[in-house]
């Protein structure tokens, strides 16, 4: 059988200490045909030069692109890449900070094309995470059950409320690429994992590998981390801070924004969710979990849902 090309798009600021590691577990992929493309957001630490130096020595797996622009986030810089490199069949995001295993790009590979009815039809698979300390060591063997996720909750509604997709171990099929580039460029999408996976919920199919593929570093410089849902100290913090409320609000923009976007794409079940979502962004509490409770746009576990009524 034909292989096809894999394209993985390398996402960096600043990331001088490990990005030599993330990128060698990339080129040790047991997948024959990964190409790499690697792009920096003005780091100030070496980082592109590091970059260049490994384009250099790998003309024929790595592009070092240089864009010009300043990103100044993840979902930005991203979806600038997808949008630049779209030509490839199946593409990939990859973080700064990780590792890799070396079967990763063939796993998921796998189960993208046994999710594909065809290449016309838009698909994202996605994958559990080993989560590990700045120094490789262990915290959590799973990220999904450390932070009381299942990769599983992929319904529309569900992912309106709440993202179950982790960026770096996400791959997109070139239909779903076309799709989100042709799209509007949203002023309120909170992440493009997050962003995607409701694209290919809303359109298509979006699959899980429950496997972990990644040892997720987490050090003091993320952006994005495991939480420990059941810790008090979770709890805690979402009580004093309101981070709940804040984060259902930005989700509920991002509904409406992704509704202007894509509401032809969309089976009418999925839009009147949307549209119920959108607008508890400036509701009431008892209005809010009215139409929580009646659209089902709950998200999970105890402690989740308990914020998300109380309005915390």
């Amino acid at each position: 059988m034909n292989k096809p090309i894999v394209r993985i798009l390398l996402a960096t600021y600043n990331s001088r200490g490990y990005i030599g590691q993330m990128i060698e577990s990339l080129l040790l992929q047991d997948y024959p045909k990964v190409r790499i493309v690697v792009s920096d957001d003005g780091s100030d630490d070496g980082t592109d030069r590091i970059l260049e130096e490994y384009a250099l020595r790998y003309p024929d797996t790595i592009i070092h692109y240089r864009s010009g622009l300043r990103f100044g986030c993840a979902q930005k810089h991203f979806m600038h890449l997808l949008r630049r490199f779209q030509d490839s069949p199946y593409i990939m995001f990859c973080d700064q900070d990780d590792v890799w295993h070396e079967d990763k790009v063939s796993k998921t590979l796998d189960l993208m094309r046994r999710t594909e009815s065809d290449a016309g039809v838009p698909v994202l698979v996605h994958t559990d995470l080993r989560v590990v300390d700045r120094d490789l060591r262990v915290i959590a063997p799973s990220f999904c059950k450390h932070s009381g996720l299942d990769g599983n909750r992929l319904a529309f509604r569900q992912l309106l409320v709440q993202n179950v997709v982790t960026g770096c171990t996400v791959m997109v099929n070139g239909a779903l690429a076309h799709i989100a580039c042709e799209g509007c460029a949203a002023d309120n999408m909170l992440m493009h994992d997050w962003w995607l996976a409701l694209l290919a919920s809303a359109c298509g199919k979006v699959a899980f590998l429950d496997e972990q593929t990644i040892d997720y570093r987490q050090h003091g410089n993320n952006s994005v981390g495991a939480k420990n849902v059941r810790s008090a100290k979770y709890l805690l913090d979402r009580l004093k801070t309101g981070k709940s409320r804040r984060s259902m609000v930005d989700a509920a923009h991002q509904a409406q924004a992704f509704l202007d976007c894509y509401s032809e794409y969309m089976r009418e079940n999925d839009k009147l969710a949307a549209s119920a979502f959108a607008s508890t962004a400036e509701s009431s509490l008892l209005v809010r979990d009215y139409v929580f409770l009646k659209h089902k746009l709950l998200k999970q576990g105890l402690t989740r849902v308990t914020a998300q009524f109380l309005g915390l």
